[in-house]
């Protein structure tokens, strides 16, 4: 099939996405990189053949090789385009992260796709928020299986993927299998929902050992329900975390809520005068001072047209109240003056000789309570300098640090650099050989 290559959509570690267009709109998206480096690409390729049919995989309409104008040759897979870009981009253009009712379908709709990708025996291996597409109707695809793989290989080649959305057993023992992906799943819904990644920034090496050791924060802003479904999500233990099937019957992506919940017409006004929706059921029309108002208008311009007319208000009458002159100012009586409370540049004062007296209470009040919080600091200082100047460890105390180390699934070379520069131990050591 004849396509002409468009502008640039992306970049990967493997290969350049462009859109494929007919000069107006695009149509498709090709992913190409050079014939000799394209392995990862025809993997890919062989993957996606066996996994289309399924509306939440991205799809896939072919590949070829062509020649580009610089002599170079190229391996070309032709992909459904997605008009919204990437999960990524939704995530980080917003402030905070997406509503939680767009989350749970967003989270639904990755469960079906991993489900028929490991009711297929694959694993995806890279579930992140830059591999998830949007588009227009509202719903999200997985792409991107270069590091796809069939179930139940271990540690053959390595730990692969994202390191902040690897599991634990990825980490640990270089296991990649249906809950490692299910995993990768959690930690993109929270990522969703807070705009956040749930592992801070760090260097790859100590982010690798959070991973190994750590458990990652579940998001404070999540409803009950949401925590309830990440905590099965983000188990340690493989073999305790639910399954994409199992998943798809919690309440936070059930049907009737991932959809949207109650689907009864509840109409909310979008302005002031946008009242012409609200009927009385016995009527069906609303009354205003003289105008009425069917629920049938058809636009808020239509409803301004009707409320506009030419007959003039009446502000004739002598049922005014009269609140304050043009050249009046507020009178106060001597006994209000008196009691009247002034503030001044942050001081109470005032002419009442009790209210004086409290304004002064609270100054003494205010002065001794930071007396005391410099003296609490103080003695936290003295007890800090107190541990780290007392705390000696002798060769044989090494010993059992390195026991203790190694429990911790730290190597011991690198243990006693860590143990020396405090990096295991909430206050600083000093050690030294024993005589």
């Amino acid at each position: 099939m004849g396509w002409v290559r468009g502008n640039t959509l992306g970049r990967g570690a493997f290969a350049t996405v462009n859109a494929v267009s007919n000069g107006h709109d695009p149509l498709m998206a090709v992913k190409s990189a050079p014939l000799s480096e394209s392995s990862s690409l025809r993997h890919e390729k062989s993957v996606l053949t066996l996994l289309q049919g399924c509306p939440h995989i991205i799809g896939f309409f072919g590949d070829d090789v062509t020649t580009e104008r610089d002599g170079h040759r190229r391996y070309n897979l032709l992909l459904e385009y997605a008009q919204r870009g990437s999960l990524h981009d939704l995530i980080h253009h917003s402030s905070c992260g997406i509503p939680e009712s767009v989350a749970r379908r967003y989270a639904r709709s990755l469960l079906l796709g991993l489900r028929h990708v490991h009711a297929n025996g694959f694993v995806h291996c890279d579930v992140k928020p830059q591999n998830v597409l949007a588009f227009d109707d509202d719903r999200v695809k997985i792409a991107d299986f270069g590091l796809a793989r069939k179930s139940g290989l271990r540690g053959d080649s390595g730990c692969c993927g994202t390191p902040l959305y690897m599991a634990p057993e990825s980490v640990l023992r270089g296991e990649h299998g249906p809950p490692s992906d299910v995993w990768a799943f959690g930690c993109v819904v929270a990522e969703m929902v807070s705009g956040a990644t749930v592992w801070p920034s760090m260097e790859v090496e100590a982010l690798l050992f959070e991973i190994g050791c750590g458990q990652p924060k579940i998001p404070e802003m999540m409803s009950k329900q949401g925590k309830d479904f990440l905590s099965k999500c983000l188990v340690r233990e493989p073999e305790e975390r639910w399954t994409a099937e199992m998943l798809l019957d919690h309440p936070f992506v059930a049907e009737e809520y991932a959809s949207g919940g109650c689907t009864c017409a509840v109409y909310s006004p979008k302005s002031v005068f946008d009242i012409g929706e609200f009927s009385d059921s016995s009527t069906g029309d609303v009354e205003l001072d003289g105008y009425a108002t069917t629920s049938d208008s058809s636009s808020a311009v239509d409803r301004m047209q009707q409320l506009a007319n030419t007959r003039r208000p009446d502000w004739s009458g002598d049922d005014w109240i009269l609140v304050r002159g043009a050249d009046e100012s507020p009178v106060f009586t001597s006994e209000e003056e008196n009691q009247r409370e002034v503030v001044d540049d942050g001081l109470c004062t005032t002419n009442d000789w009790t209210t004086r007296n409290a304004c002064s209470l609270r100054y003494v009040v205010l002065l001794l309570g930071l007396v005391v919080l410099v003296l609490f600091l103080g003695s936290l200082l003295f007890k800090r300098a107190s541990v780290s100047s007392s705390v000696v460890f002798s060769s044989s105390d090494l010993n059992i640090l390195r026991d203790r180390a190694q429990s911790r699934t730290i190597q011991s070379s690198k243990d006693i650099a860590q143990i020396r520069r405090g990096d295991l131990f909430p206050f600083p050591l000093t050690i030294r050989p024993e005589a």
